[in-house]
């Protein structure tokens, strides 16, 4: 009951209730007649008169915003672009038709929909929580972090000043608040982590030097703005300067008792019905938690947030799968609408003009630009990629909203200075994606290297190595091939450790840079995070050191983002880092014709990356390829991996042939080279056809001189073998030698070669080629693991 002792009753209109408040504020009230007969079945429920409204606005809602992000999303832009928009358009505009007021949203429909929205924020700031690793501090780099805390220096003092300056007239802004400052400040300190990976995703700058600073910039920055927000709202809310504590004390109980009961919960949690119960159990603990930091003087949201970075990561995409869509597809729309209800576009122009509004867009865009430019030419960053890093840092998402939403909720902020806020987010919004296109290609350094075939590579250039590792039992085989490739003092070798995860629950693909790895510090761990069923990088860090003792460095990355797309990924790692070879495992595991599983995901992605990558692509069947040593006292037995390499002629096999006599080097191979030749038969047809007399000069030329080097190198047999077709190519491999450990061939893309006769009718697997099919499905080589290699295509030079 509403005490109107101090107030004064100014008019009813349309059964509401006008008071005006002895600070000229106005109170809007309603009647509504109440049932108190307490039974059980004649107590009215309010949600039943509300729901159908909510329904209305929900509809409305989703509806626009998905038509204004189809219609945008030509112009490239965003979701939240979309939002902002649908929020501006739903605000008083629209709530100035009678019409609207009376059926749409009428007043006393506002407990439900902003109790909804208030839900979906409480529930997103949770899954804002959940992706932050705050082990990820210690990892930010010199240039990020400096970055960072210019910019929220930058910014925090251009957003006092501007509120100022907007706010300076006080005949118009009588009740403008100072603390508006530090709202505005925090607003433009946010860049919104999760809309920039998206951004930086789609123009393939996501792994880049430049990507990476922006990436570990916005991240500081988001876990900055929303400290600086919890101590405001708490100071607001409080009543002396120890207000901060209970919330502090609530931190601190999470951190140190709730945390490590969570990880014990989630110990026990094996089975799939214990994980769900686990899951359930943090949803249920997010209001809980919600409710304990509303009551401490904070907001529900800070509750949610704390619980997000206290949950274990492992569990993350299961939760995400089962909120994340809910969450941003139906309760957040509750909250633009809540929002739009608080942007007045002509309540705005009526206070300032065009010109005052113009200036504080500029002053607010450009604040981040500079401090990202002085920042850059600190550490000898060019000025274009300064400026674009500046551009990159205005991203803005929900959470930017949120910050001058609460503003407005503690009466910081009012109806005209929350409108202006908007508009500058909206502007920010639209000049992000755009500008970045501008500096890309500069960003990416996309020189042409020299480096992108093994066959064109100097022999005492670095060898750089992209891996790429679905599931952990990809691990061994793996490491133990990167292992035979023979790091040297001449040419040493850097791998690039790609944990691939699919995108599920997410908005944007991610890329994840760990710690470098270099094997010279055994104690150093290699992936940090990155294999989902907890098994570590033993197998790496024992092959971490070739026997000459020369380093292996390692650099672990996680790429998450959809099968359909995470070529792109793939490729824009090997572009940047100038990497030589590819190697991502077979979509197939089992041995000879024995399939044992099948991986459609993995296929699409070695399809797409055979087709787009930069560099030369390998293709690695893994059936148990080890290097076994035994310290048995003084006597160290070790054993040796036979290695076949098929010569066939053309690009591909020469690729091959180069990485075979790169392996050749190391002690614990034994390379046999069996340089097929065409029989009278072959002789033929390969007249017939009219192949080209340049492949077969460069596959002589490259041959002869590998062979002149093997002369001094007793572990490399040369064999000739004369034969008419595929099938005597297999006959005369199984009669050779009864067991190779591994076999190297080329996929033979764009030739035309007789050996293939005789195999090519049955083949159905293109990614590895048929004579590589046909090995992967031979009885004899049924243990034996095969690496198939596509050369990068630079130039016909056949012609």
């Amino acid at each position: 009951m509403l005490d109107h002792s101090e107030t004064d009753i100014v008019a009813y209109v349309g059964g509401f209730l006008l008071e005006r408040t002895p600070s000229n504020g106005m109170n809007v009230c309603y009647y509504e007649t109440v049932n108190v007969d307490l039974s059980v079945w004649k107590i009215s429920n309010p949600l039943l008169n509300n729901v159908p409204y909510f329904a209305v606005q929900l509809s409305i809602t989703i509806f626009m915003i998905h038509l204004l992000f189809f219609i945008f999303n030509f112009t490239r832009q965003p979701r939240f672009f979309a939002e902002l928009i649908t929020a501006c358009m739903l605000g008083p505009i629209f709530f100035r038709s009678a019409f609207f007021l009376r059926y749409v949203r009428p007043m006393k429909s506002n407990v439900a929909l902003q109790t909804m929205a208030n839900l979906g924020l409480v529930y997103y700031m949770f899954l804002v929580g959940l992706e932050i690793d705050l082990n990820k501090v210690r990892r930010v780099g010199k240039k990020a972090f400096t970055n960072a805390v210019a910019g929220i220096l930058f910014s925090m003092g251009m957003g006092a000043s501007l509120h100022c300056l907007f706010t300076r007239d006080k005949s118009i802004f009588p009740s403008a608040s100072p603390v508006g400052g530090l709202f505005w400040g925090v607003a433009l300190t946010v860049t919104s982590f999760p809309d920039l990976a998206q951004v930086l995703s789609d123009i393939n700058l996501i792994s880049t030097d430049l990507g990476q600073i922006a990436l570990s910039s916005a991240f500081v920055n988001d876990l900055a703005s929303w400290t600086i927000l919890i101590m405001t709202i708490t100071w607001l809310h409080g009543r002396g300067k120890l207000s901060i504590l209970p919330t502090v004390g609530f931190i601190i109980l999470c951190w140190f008792v709730v945390r490590p009961v969570l990880s014990k919960i989630k110990s026990s949690s094996n089975k799939s019905s214990g994980r769900d119960f686990y899951v359930y159990v943090i949803l249920a603990g997010v209001l809980i938690c919600g409710f304990i930091t509303d009551a401490c003087g904070s907001t529900s949201m800070t509750g949610a947030f704390v619980l997000g970075l206290i949950t274990s990561n492992e569990f993350e995409t299961r939760i995400l799968e089962q909120v994340n869509n809910f969450v941003a597809g139906i309760l957040l729309p509750s909250y633009v609408m809540v929002v739009g209800g608080k942007i007045d576009i002509f309540f705005l122009m009526s206070k300032t003009n065009v010109v005052m509004l113009l200036v504080i867009v500029v002053l607010a865009f450009s604040v981040k630009v500079l401090s990202s430019f002085l920042v850059c030419k600190a550490f000898g960053i060019s000025a274009r990629d300064g400026i674009a890093l500046g551009i990159l840092m205005n991203t803005k998402g929900l959470l930017a909203l949120v910050v001058i939403n609460i503003g407005v909720d503690v009466q910081a902020l009012d109806l005209a200075t929350f409108p202006a806020m908007v508009i500058v987010f909206l502007v920010m919004t639209a000049l992000v994606k755009p500008f970045p296109y501008w500096v890309s290609k500069s960003s990416k350094n996309l020189k042409q290297y020299k480096q992108r075939t093994l066959e064109t590579s100097e022999d005492d250039s670095e060898f750089r190595i992209i891996m790429c590792v679905h599931e952990s039992h990809h691990l061994s085989g793996m490491s133990t091939l990167l292992k035979l490739s023979n790091s040297t003092k001449l040419s040493p070798i850097s791998i690039f450790a790609l944990h691939l995860v699919e995108l599920t629950g997410r908005s944007s693909a991610m890329l994840i840079v760990h710690d470098a790895y270099n094997t010279t510090n055994a104690s150093q761990p290699i992936f940090e995070r990155v294999i989902s069923d907890h098994v570590t990088s033993h197998c790496l860090r024992s092959y971490g050191r070739s026997r000459t003792g020369h380093p292996i460095s390692i650099q672990p990355v996680t790429v998450v983002s959809p099968y359909a797309t995470m070529h792109r990924e793939i490729c824009c790692v090997a572009e940047d880092k100038h990497v030589t070879l590819i190697i991502v495992p077979f979509h197939k595991e089992g041995c000879g014709i024995d399939v044992v599983q099948e991986n459609s995901s993995i296929r699409t992605v070695n399809h797409n990356l055979l087709a787009k990558a930069p560099c030369s692509v390998g293709i690695f069947v893994d059936r148990g390829l080890q290097l076994s040593i035994h310290d048995m006292g003084s006597n160290l037995w070790k054993q040796q991996i036979n290695v076949a390499m098929l010569f066939t002629g053309g690009p591909d096999d020469r690729e091959a042939l180069a990485y075979s006599w790169r392996m050749a080097g190391s002690h614990e191979v034994r390379l046999t080279v069996v340089h097929f030749r065409p029989g009278e038969k072959a002789k033929k047809i390969m007249e017939e056809r009219k192949e080209s007399e340049n492949y077969k000069q460069l596959d002589e030329k490259y041959v002869n001189e590998l062979r002149f080097k093997a002369k001094c190198n007793d572990s490399v047999i040369y064999l000739e073998k004369v034969v008419n077709n595929g099938e005597e190519i297999l006959r005369t491999t199984k009669e050779m030698f009864d067991y190779y450990d591994l076999y190297i061939v080329g996929r033979g893309q764009g030739v035309a070669s007789p050996f293939t006769s005789g195999l090519s009718e049955w083949s159905d697997c293109k990614d590895l080629g048929v004579l590589g099919e046909a090995l992967s499905t031979s009885e004899f080589a049924r243990n034996a693991s095969i690496l198939v290699i596509q050369q990068y295509y630079v130039a016909d030079t056949a012609e």
